[in-house]
């Protein structure tokens, strides 16, 4: 993503940016946009709550016992309070939500670290929207809100999507099973 909000992408052999107008074969102009998403807390969008809810329930708890939609969805209701941990946040692009990452003091399995916190979490973009730079402009609002609350640093776990987040200036720290820890500075 660019700093004025536009994007890039690869169609064939030719890079685009957009809000630029290319002429392919001699045929009409052709002019691309894409929109960045809007990103809100879900403390401004709780009719957005069950949708988040079954977003991370289907993503990551279908195998812990005696959860479901409708306990993510209670964890979740604390989230509703503006600027304050935890917080969610929402993107959508016009009115189609599309991805949520959140603010924790402590994540799940990360027992082992106590020492670190916050930590970003539940990170995710619904597949047919991925690659559009969704995923990186929620981490980086979460990035901005956790410095906007004074916090130093920010870490997080994952498994196999170490790539992504170093390309958004997060580094590894530890690597535990196949767990590996990541943190980033903020300008808090």
């Amino acid at each position: 993503m660019y700093p004025d909000g536009s994007m890039s992408f690869q169609s064939g052999n030719l890079m685009f940016r957009d809000r630029q107008t290319r002429h392919f074969n001699n045929d009409l102009p052709v002019t691309l946009t894409i929109a960045p998403p809007r990103i809100e807390q879900l403390a401004e969008r709780p009719d957005l709550l069950p949708v988040v809810a079954t977003w991370i329930y289907q993503e990551w708890w279908t195998a812990v016992d005696g959860a479901s939609v409708g306990t993510l969805t209670d964890l979740l209701r604390a989230h509703r309070v503006p600027d304050q941990m935890p917080l969610t946040l929402v993107a959508t692009l016009k009115t189609l939500p599309v991805g949520t990452a959140t603010l924790l003091v402590h994540d799940v399995g990360t027992e082992q670290w106590p020492q670190f916190s916050p930590w970003l979490a539940a990170v995710y973009v619904v597949p047919e929207y991925r690659y559009r730079g969704i995923g990186a402009a929620l981490v980086n609002a979460i990035v901005a809100k956790a410095t906007a609350l004074g916090v130093v640093a920010l870490y997080l776990q994952t498994v196999g999507s170490e790539k992504f987040y170093a390309r958004l200036g997060w580094r590894v720290l530890r690597t535990a099973e196949e767990k590996i820890l990541m943190s980033k500075p903020t300008a808090g």
